[in-house]
């Protein structure tokens, strides 16, 4: 293709100033470029049918330079305009004359819900899809044309009249009603003569018509100036409706896919004054012709706003109505209550009588249940900022990874393989996160006592997934020495971890002061058969110890040696231990500082009987 026949020359949707001569040259150059492309033999053709608005020479000039550039990008199909006014292009649907659809976007939505063709680009021209009133007096919002005559191109035009009307039914629903259309037809320079002539007050043009016009026609129309303005979106052309999607370019339900994609993906590489985007959402347009009841929405479903207002006066006697009776019903309800109310006072004080023993036992159990979970919710207040650190690792990576990922999709770096991988590490991290929390919520609910046969290494590898992050924070070093083949003990795994997890927390504080080399604490898990077969846990630390004093007290209720200790951790500690059959005890190591807690559980039950077996064999 000669560079001569490409550029804006022959666009159609750029400066609405340019003078008409200008629009003739690029018709003209157009239909020379067409013709000199040569056309194959076996070229398929494809036809584009157009709406023509404003006659057929100026839609296809106005096309011309997008049907030649598709010409120019894909050499094995042949595409032609054809210029078709609305009903001959609803026509053409029906009989498949047409393969692709450019229209206004009112039109499309039309079309869409009665031929079911589908979008695959829409303009991105400098003038936007709007509607403009014009007028020459003193008229300065849509309410001052009541009373009115409104000159339009026709009951049927998108942006010279629909687009108004929206407006107006927002506005009032009644001002429709109160003004008289002057009906002009085309081409829409009618409805701006009209103006002028005194045929009507006012006028309803396409956006950048009435600029376009005082640029063609220097002196003409420079008395009508544009009312009830709103944002242009950044436009030179001064608007009265909300701005819409642009025209888009369709495909039919028959056209192949592979056909419509080489079709959009010519369209989006495409220069010109016409440029090409990706279908925008035209969701805006389905709620204007909603709003208006025509065309798919002409016989659509009555909403409750049109019920409320066609039938106000109505509904207001009704509303009254029902509070009257309402209040009447609430009226008798009381003396119904009144009468009734000893018989229900002597029935309440039976059902007291009787309930008063079972609320006694269990306010009992749920007092218990609520010491355990503020001992648990206390010691994970002082977890807190290790587990948000724990808890901030994960979330980082998954940050950083979508963000990355962003990027470089932004960029058109990354590939399939690579957004899978980054989205496998997300999930991972992800799930690092769940756990935590999930192991997080399981400790903290409230919950009946479940007990349970449990591997005691088991038990203690899962508490050191909720105690690690305040070791780490706090500069200790845990070491464990748990077997896996020690007999299973009879537990409920959440008091157990309360167990565990306030020992240890109680180990860190005290081995504050100690420096960081000897900030350890050495778990052991060994089967023991004194005073009968069980499991023993030590746990020692090698921080400051307990006197004599101290020991003697431990694990006494509300004694604490912290300064912002309630004294009810060690407390509720041995008793969840002691009701589980086992003991608790704490003392001084065999050598060096610190102290040591010995935990005895028995051997659940099948386990035990297991061993027995075993010795007897």
């Amino acid at each position: 293709m000669s560079r001569s026949c490409s550029g804006r020359a022959a666009g159609g949707g750029g400066d609405p100033r340019r003078p008409e001569r200008a629009r003739a040259m690029r018709a003209l150059l157009a239909a020379l470029c067409l013709s000199a492309i040569p056309v194959q033999a076996a070229a398929e053709e494809l036809r584009i049918g157009v709406l023509d608005y404003a006659g057929a020479d100026y839609a296809l000039s106005h096309w011309a330079y997008t049907v030649q550039g598709l010409n120019a990008a894909l050499p094995d199909h042949h595409f032609r305009l054809v210029a078709l006014d609305m009903p001959a292009l609803d026509a053409a649907l029906a009989e498949g004359a047409v393969d692709f659809v450019i229209t206004n976007p009112g039109h499309y939505a039309q079309l869409e819900y009665g031929h079911r063709i589908s979008r695959i680009a829409t303009t991105e021209d400098d003038a936007p899809v709007a509607g403009s009133l014009i007028t020459t007096q003193d008229l300065d919002s849509l309410d001052d044309l009541a009373g009115k005559r409104l000159a339009v191109v026709s009951t049927e035009a998108f942006g010279g009249f629909r687009l108004i009307w929206g407006e107006m039914m927002d506005s009032n629903p009644r001002l429709p009603s109160r003004i008289e259309l002057v009906e002009t037809g085309f081409p829409m320079q009618r409805v701006a003569d009209a103006v002028l002539d005194g045929q009507a007050d006012a006028g309803a043009m396409r956006a950048c018509m009435l600029e376009q016009l005082q640029a063609d026609h220097p002196g003409r129309y420079d008395a009508l100036r544009v009312f009830a303005q709103r944002d242009s979106g950044g436009s030179d052309c001064a608007v009265s409706t909300r701005i819409y999607p642009g025209w888009p370019f369709a495909k039919t339900e028959a056209t192949p896919p592979d056909t419509a994609k080489q079709v959009a993906l010519a369209l989006l590489a495409m220069g010109g004054d016409t440029r090409w985007t990706v279908p925008v959402d035209y969701q805006p347009v389905h709620d204007l012709l909603r709003r208006l009841r025509i065309g798919p929405y002409a016989r659509g479903p009555v909403s409750p706003g049109d019920v409320v207002e066609d039938y106000r006066d109505w509904l207001i006697a009704l509303a009254l109505a029902l509070l009257f009776w309402a209040i009447y019903s609430v009226r008798i309800e009381r003396r119904v209550r009144q009468r009734t109310r000893e018989l229900d006072d002597s029935n309440h004080r039976l059902r007291l009588e009787m309930a008063e023993r079972q609320r006694m036992e269990e306010a009992e159990r749920q007092h218990r249940r609520e010491i355990e979970h503020v001992a648990r919710l206390s010691i994970l207040g002082e977890m807190a900022s290790s587990i948000a650190h724990e808890l901030n690792q994960p979330l980082a990576a998954i940050s950083g990874f979508a963000q990355g990922s962003l990027i470089r999709l932004q960029g058109g770096t990354m590939t399939a393989p690579e957004m899978q991988t980054a989205a496998t590490r997300i999930a991972e991290q992800a799930e690092r996160a769940a756990t935590v929390i999930r192991r997080i919520r399981a400790f903290v609910r409230k919950r009946e006592v479940q007990m349970q046969p449990l591997r005691p290494a088991d038990l203690l590898r899962d508490s050191q997934a909720l105690f690690a992050p305040a070791a780490n924070r706090g500069g200790v070093s845990v070491t464990i020495d748990a077997p896996d083949n020690l007999p299973r003990v009879l537990a409920d795994p959440i008091q157990m971890q309360q167990v565990l997890l306030n020992l240890v927390q109680n180990a860190i504080d005290a081995m504050q002061t100690t420096p960081p080399e000897d900030r350890r604490i050495d778990i052991t898990l060994r089967s023991d058969t004194t005073p009968k077969p069980g499991v023993t846990l030590r746990l020692r630390d090698h921080g400051t110890g307990m006197d004599p004093a101290a020991l003697a007290r431990f694990a006494e209720a509300f004694h604490t040696t912290k300064p912002d200790g309630i004294g009810l951790g060690l407390a509720l500690s041995r008793s969840i231990v002691e009701a589980h059959g086992g003991t608790m005890q704490a003392g001084p190591p065999a050598t060096g500082s610190g102290l040591v807690v010995t935990i005895w559980l028995p051997v659940a039950g099948d386990d035990l009987e297991r061993k027995g077996a075993d010795h007897d064999g």
